[in-house]
């Protein structure tokens, strides 16, 4: 919660004795308070100084409590106001809470309940500060120009994007796994006219088939055992807002019935509920593959796939537009030095070109844990070469016959040979592994505690615990 003493609270009451309890009450928890004893004394002060708290008797002399609320909240529409109430006034109250009062207090109160409600509206007014803030920096995240890629096919979709978002129309994303399809439902979503409202995410295919129907409708308490209370699912929690369904191709046949008298009808039921539920949801769907294939294969509803594919947007992958593997590049090694708080490194022009030879099969995701990898072990080194990027540096020695090893005229260093063959194994595995330590471990068949000391031993910076992602 916010420090009380950065919290400055207007009293407004014509009555001393009650000003007095009421300032000294929250000057104990170490509020900041000034006073007035009529309406307009009060009225004079909200226009000079932006009050977090105005707690205001309605009936004052002059002026009325309720022509402070409404001038209050035409200025600074964050201010909490609390009105207090005589016995028998109650009418009056709600009136107020109808045009924007916090809370009201009917007189007599305990002080300590005016504290307790003070206290929860500051931090229901910070809490509504931060969603505002955070929902700003997601706009600004997803804005286009934060969409890396200059190809045609990305300018395509650039311009699909821009269109659709202003619509209401169901949107279908296909493309392989790591295209970005997520990123470019959240671009459609903060560019919209529903940016204020929710975006809730489903994988369908990250959730087991029985559990899908109640994680998408949800359910009431008693529907089944252990339903112990009511659940609700995440149609109920995108109404006004937009639902992206990943991975929809993965959906049960008994369950694209479901979705389809939803995506009709804009209704649904709970498990074990009789009550129907109208919503105004927007639907973004995303499959990695080919959805009209899998309709022909009688895998999926040909009428689900019509009413999803209203407007399709195609991403390309990333071996058929190498052009933005570079600014790609930049975008990520600029990302990852500046999170792991790291001089600003660069790609050498020899890595780069080997970089847009490979095919990626992962695509941008790939890419992208490919620079994290090589940023986080490159230590003090401000230019990442080839070596840096196993997936593309020359292949694993188990793949390469022995006689293939030149050794020449005057020797090799054994010991120097053998360790930088097990730094790149290590490398190889933890980028084969995403980053993933105990599966990099076990590709090499190493304890993981081995594998970690190893990294430590060669002096192979890595990135923290909490950085890596573990099985």
């Amino acid at each position: 919660m916010e420090r009380k003493q950065d919290v400055k609270i207007l009293v407004v009451d014509d009555e001393d004795y009650m000003r007095d309890l009421v300032r000294q009450a929250l000057e104990s928890v170490n509020y900041q308070i000034d006073e007035a004893s009529d309406g307009k004394a009060a009225l004079a002060m909200v226009r000079q100084y932006p009050y977090d708290v105005i707690v205001t008797d309605l009936r004052l002399p002059g002026l009325a409590g309720d022509a402070i609320l409404e001038e209050a909240l035409s200025l600074y529409p964050e201010t909490i106001v609390i009105v207090m109430t005589g016995f028998g006034n109650i009418q009056s109250a709600v009136d107020a809470m109808r045009k924007g009062a916090y809370d009201y207090l009917p007189k007599p109160f305990q002080l300590p309940e005016l504290v307790l409600r003070v206290d929860k509206g500051i931090e229901e007014q910070r809490l509504r500060s931060e969603n505002r803030m955070l929902r700003g920096e997601l706009q600004e995240k997803y804005q286009f120009s934060n969409l890396v890629g200059n190809s045609p096919g990305m300018q395509h979709i650039y311009h699909l994007i821009s269109v659709v978002a202003k619509k209401t129309s169901t949107v279908l994303i296909e493309g392989e796994t790591g295209t970005g399809k997520e990123l470019i439902a959240r671009a459609i979503h903060y560019n919209g006219p529903r940016k204020d409202q929710p975006l809730v995410s489903v994988n369908c295919g990250a959730i087991p088939a029985n559990l899908l129907e109640d994680e998408l409708f949800g359910h009431v308490k008693g529907a089944f055992t252990n339903a112990h209370q009511h659940r609700i699912g995440r149609f109920e929690q995108a109404n006004h807002g937009t639902l992206f369904l990943d991975e929809v191709s993965s959906m049960p046949m008994d369950l694209q019935v479901k979705l389809l008298r939803v995506l009709q009808e804009r209704e649904f039921q709970k498990i074990g509920s009789a009550t129907t539920i109208k919503v105004d949801v927007r639907i973004l769907a995303a499959t990695n593959g080919d959805l009209l294939e899998a309709v022909g294969k009688g895998n999926f509803r040909e009428d689900l796939y019509y009413r999803l594919n209203v407007i399709p947007i195609r991403v390309p992958p990333l071996k058929q537009r190498r052009e933005d593997i570079p600014p790609l590049l930049s975008h990520f090694t600029q990302k990852y030095c500046t999170d792991q708080k790291l001089l600003l490194k660069s790609i050498s022009h020899e890595a780069i070109k080997h970089l847009m030879a490979y095919d990626w099969p992962g695509n941008v995701r790939q890419l992208e844990n490919s620079v994290e990898m090589a940023v986080a072990l490159s230590g003090d080194r401000t230019i990442l070469d080839v070596e840096d990027f196993p997936v593309v540096s020359r292949p694993l020695a188990q793949n390469v016959p022995f006689h293939a090893i030149d050794i020449p005229d005057d020797g090799v260093h054994f010991n120097t040979m053998i360790s930088e063959l097990e730094k790149r194994l290590i490398l190889q595995s933890l980028q084969v592994a995403q980053g993933n330590k105990k599966r990099a471990a076990s590709l090499l068949h190493l304890k993981r505690t081995t594998f970690v000391e190893k990294l430590r031993r060669m002096g192979m910076e890595c990135p923290a615990e909490e950085e890596l992602v573990e099985a």
